[in-house]
């Protein structure tokens, strides 16, 4: 498994795995916008990691590793409908 380093937020993709801090994740969204922009963050299925980290443009460079070699899809959207008896 080879790591390269994200130094661009450009390059960002929901197709590509990134590993934070030994967690694999696939990007999910940037918030905000310019100096302030945070980059969103979902684990992949089967990981420890269950919720959602953000990152500013420092961090993302320090923190994040495109890995190479791994796609995913991102999930489809499926809506739950909970019926109940009277």
């Amino acid at each position: 498994m080879k790591l390269n380093p994200v130094y661009d937020p450009k390059t960002l993709n929901q197709s590509k795995v990134y590993m934070i801090e030994g967690t694999r994740y696939r990007y999910v969204r940037t918030e905000g916008n310019g100096k302030n922009a945070k980059y969103v963050f979902s684990p992949l299925p089967n990981q420890r990691k269950t919720s959602n980290i953000s990152l500013n443009n420092t961090k993302l460079s320090i923190k994040c590793q495109s890995v190479e070699g791994m796609t995913c899809q991102p999930p489809k959207n499926q809506n739950v409908i909970q019926m109940g008896f009277l």
